[in-house]
Order: C-alpha cells, then structure tokens, then sequence
C-alpha cells in the first residue's frame, strides 16, 4: 500500500488480535484464496515453507500435512497463538512482512495469502520476503486490488466523506512493485453476498478487515446509519448485500 499516511501496524495487530478466536469462522475468501494459491503452488519443490501473514495458521497446517516444515510468522500474538494451540507449524515467528526477521535464501517456498495489503510499501514487502527466498525457490502471494470492497465505498459516499475503506493498489501498481523479479499474476473479482447488512459487516470485523488507516470517524453504527445504508447497498434482484474482492494470485522468482 503506497499512501502518504503510515499505515498503524499495531493497530493492525489489534484488530486481528481481536478477531483470532473467531476467524476461522469468517475467513471464506482467506479459503477461497489460498486454496487457489495453494494449487499454484503445486509442483514447487522444496521443503521449507515460511507462510507469511500466517492469521490462525490454516494454510500452514495444510504445507505441514505435505511433509514440509513450516515456519508460522504473523504482526498478531493472538493469531499465532491460535496457530501454536492447533500446532499447525513448526516454529512461530512474530514479525512484520517488511522487515522479515528470517536468515537470507534460506526458504524455498514463501507462502503469502491476503496479507501483503496490510504493507505500507508492496515493493519494500516484495524484496523483504524475496531476500529470504533461494534461488530456485519462489514466493507464492495473494493480495487485494482496486475494486475490492467497491460497495462500501459508494454506499458510505451517500451518508459522509469520511474514508471507510483502505486504498488498494491497482493492478499495475502490484505490477511495478514486482520489477527486478520475474513474475506471473492472475486476477479475479469475487463477490460475496449477504442476507443482511449486519451479517456482512460482522463478517469483514471477523477477519480484521474492519482496520482503516488514518482518521477515522467516531461513533457507532446507529439504525439510522444503517437504514440508509441498506437503501443504497448494491443488491441482488432477491434483496442479497453483495461485497466484492478483486485478488491477483501469483507466483514471483529470481529467474
């Protein structure tokens, strides 16, 4: 994420901290994602994981099960511990993607689903965890672009000019944050859709996605707020609140 504005990372932390015991529960497009990413990574060769933005652990239960030996790093104490009670890793390392405190080329496989959005510089992000990549391995991520939560966005336009959703990077941007490595990206644009408006916000809360950097407007969500949300939302014909995802899914190596 470029932005003139840090983005807070403890208080990233916090907001997934929040949400570990319960993350599991919410994760469907963290699923969707790695799952598609996992396949990507099928045929890659080597036994050390380090899966990077881990959360609970999910994924890196599922590289432990392939026989590989996985180290486990998240920004959140909590998820880790989430990860270290299921024993879904070898080894737990609490750090930032961006300053990723692993030995150089030491890692065959890195391993990133949905975390690198969090970063203040993708391209700081990318050459962190490439440093630590050897040279026949490769770094596996999922990140988010433009369009992704597009609904709230023009919902909210209608009731503040507060910003209530993070600025993602466009697909070009991801591009450039990639330059010097050899590359390969495929995109998506995947769209949830909810009963109520309630459910699809404790849903984005439940993965601590509810983090917005900067100043961010003070108060509850009153039923007037959501009334009038609910009257602007984009919808199915049945009545479903949709939520939108655009993901690029790729594979960056040394060539």
């Amino acid at each position: 994420m470029v932005s003139s504005i840090k983005t807070d990372k403890q208080q990233i932390a916090q907001c997934f901290s929040k949400a570990a015991s319960h993350y599991d529960h919410h994760a469907s497009i963290q699923r969707y994602s790695g799952d598609k990413l996992m396949y990507l990574a099928r045929h890659q060769a080597g036994d050390r994981v380090l899966d990077a933005g881990c959360g609970t652990g999910y994924f890196s239960q599922k590289w432990r099960q392939q026989g590989r030996f996985v180290i486990a790093l998240d920004l959140s104490h909590a998820m880790l511990q989430v990860a270290r009670q299921q024993q879904r890793a070898n080894c737990y390392l609490q750090s930032d993607i961006e300053h990723c405190a692993i030995t150089p080329h030491s890692i065959d496989i890195v391993f990133s689903n949905l975390a690198m959005q969090w970063c203040d510089d993708l391209a700081i992000a990318v050459n962190s965890l490439m440093s630590v990549v050897n040279p026949q391995g490769a770094l596996y991520f999922s990140t988010l672009a433009t369009s992704t939560l597009q609904e709230v966005r023009d919902a909210w336009q209608f009731l503040d000019n507060h910003q209530h959703v993070n600025p993602f990077l466009s697909y070009q941007q991801i591009e450039q944050a990639c330059s010097g490595f050899q590359y390969q990206f495929v995109t998506e644009k995947v769209t949830e859709q909810y009963a109520s408006l309630p459910e699809l916000f404790t849903s984005l809360k439940g993965v601590g996605a509810n983090f917005v950097q900067g100043e961010r407007p003070k108060g509850l969500m009153t039923r007037q707020k959501l009334r009038q949300l609910e009257q602007v939302w984009r919808k199915t014909d049945s009545g479903k609140y949709l939520l939108t995802y655009e993901l690029v899914i790729g594979k960056i190596s040394h060539g």
